[in-house]
């Protein structure tokens, strides 16, 4: 049977942590203010979380979560109707290479689907090179914001599966996933730091790859830190109510515009790109500064970042000028 795979994340690192759902918390003990700091120490070990694989509760089903070297005794936890449903661990593996992890949504009526995750180290920061100065941005916790991106799509899966969402482009499965992340990490933490640094992530990957833009989360992200405090999201205890909340707003951009920005980001960052084409594209600049100025403040400092912008783009002094 064919099967649905969405390959997710950078390479050489992998999701080994899980976190405890929103849902659960509220029926245990934790207090709202211990429950309001993340803390990487109360998460368990992973010899001990990922030996045969782990049930992941989701709304309104359950994922399993395995790494691709136990992903055969891992699937025989599973119902034969839904083991029948995924491939071998070869052309799993294959196709997992030196990602972070692979999504196989199956068809059931109980389990969402399975998500494996490659037994690598967790990638601890990324560069990028500008003005010729390499620039590094270290992550944290980022093990677990990949596997809540990853569990996010087996949600909005089963968003559409109930009607809540209709389909969606791999580009909307991408950013979606990002958005049951950000409802997540408000949830666990009390706090959008991190994310903003799933943002600064996707503006780094980006900046250093133009494949990466299907992934490119950004300008969904920026939109959702400028519309919700904290607080805001926290007052969704359904992701399913968050959603209806914030995806019919939320910024669409289509193949055509993808195309464009794609082009002006290879422009601008590209190995070729040795001068400055500050009109180039000029009608997409605007959307563009937007979404990497604060990326670029936090590598760069303000004077720097906002001095480059308006070195590359003709509409950079305007647009920097209306944000202060």
């Amino acid at each position: 049977m064919k099967f649905l795979a969405l390959i997710i994340g950078l390479s050489f690192f992998s999701a080994i942590i899980v976190g405890v759902s929103p849902k659960q918390a509220n029926a245990s003990s934790i207090s709202r203010e211990s429950h309001n700091r993340f803390n990487p120490l109360s998460y368990p070990s992973y010899s001990s979380l990922y030996s045969i694989g782990q049930i992941h509760q989701l709304t309104d089903k359950q994922a399993l979560i395995c790494p691709i070297a136990h992903y055969i005794s891992c699937i025989k936890q599973l119902p034969a109707r839904v083991s029948a449903q995924l491939p071998l661990r070869q052309s799993v593996s294959q196709s997992l290479g030196l990602k972070t992890a692979m999504v196989m949504p199956v068809v059931d009526q109980d389990i969402a689907g399975i998500v494996v995750i490659n037994d690598k180290l967790p990638v601890i920061n990324q560069s990028v090179a500008l003005n010729g100065q390499a620039y590094q941005f270290n992550l944290e916790q980022q093990t677990q914001l990949t596997l809540w991106h990853e569990l996010g799509h087996l949600e909005n899966i089963s968003l559409q599966e109930s009607h809540l969402l209709l389909p969606l482009t791999p580009y909307q499965h991408e950013w979606l996933a990002d958005y049951y992340l950000a409802w997540r990490l408000a949830h666990e933490s009390g706090s959008v730091s991190l994310i903003w640094q799933q943002l600064h992530r996707r503006n780094i990957a980006v900046m250093n790859t133009t494949g990466n833009i299907g992934h490119w989360s950004s300008p969904q992200l920026l939109w959702l830190l400028n519309r919700y405090e904290v607080d805001d999201i926290i007052a969704f205890e359904q992701y399913a109510d968050f959603i209806a909340d914030a995806y019919p707003h939320a910024p669409q951009i289509n193949d055509t515009e993808m195309d464009e920005i794609s082009s002006l980001m290879q422009r601008t960052f590209g190995r070729g790109a040795v001068q400055a084409l500050p009109h180039y594209m000029f009608w997409q600049q605007q959307r563009l500064i937007e979404v990497l100025h604060p990326t670029l403040v936090h590598l760069m400092g303000a004077e720097l970042a906002n001095a480059w912008l308006i070195q590359q783009f003709s509409e950079a002094e305007k647009v920097i000028s209306t944000d202060e």
